[in-house]
């Protein structure tokens, strides 16, 4: 499946727009956040859903939810013993955005919820989901 990237903090990033059509495209897509403050962008899927994703240095969280904006959101679980701080912040807009902990992933796993996204157009069934 095809997702269109749009960034949510930088209006001006040149990848806005861009096709992610499998592995190869996602990695060289996220290695180009490379020393960027954690923000969000989406990952709108040609199937009416979309991926919200919040990305930083080493951790990330993700939103599944209909492209239109309509409820249900679910968010990706993370591991809630890691809880060092309640909040993560993420940039939108230039505003930060702050996501419970409980929500936040390593990166790695971020990598596979994405990639299971682009296969499928489903939700990962590698993590649990909450209904927010």
């Amino acid at each position: 499946m095809n997702a269109t990237f749009q960034d949510l903090q930088d209006n001006h990033n040149r990848m806005t727009g861009m096709c992610v059509r499998n592995e190869q495209d996602l990695d060289a897509l996220l290695r180009s956040f490379e020393d960027r403050q954690p923000f969000f962008f989406e990952l709108a899927g040609e199937n009416g859903f979309t991926l919200l994703i919040g990305f930083g240095s080493d951790i990330g969280c993700v939103q599944y939810s209909t492209s239109d904006g309509e409820p249900p959101y679910l968010m990706a679980i993370g591991d809630e013993s890691a809880e060092d701080e309640p909040f993560a912040n993420f940039l939108t807009g230039n505003t930060p955005t702050p996501v419970p902990r409980r929500f936040c992933l390593p990166i790695s796993l971020l990598r596979r919820i994405i990639i299971d996204f682009l296969e499928s157009g489903e939700q990962s069934s590698t993590v649990m989901w909450q209904k927010i």
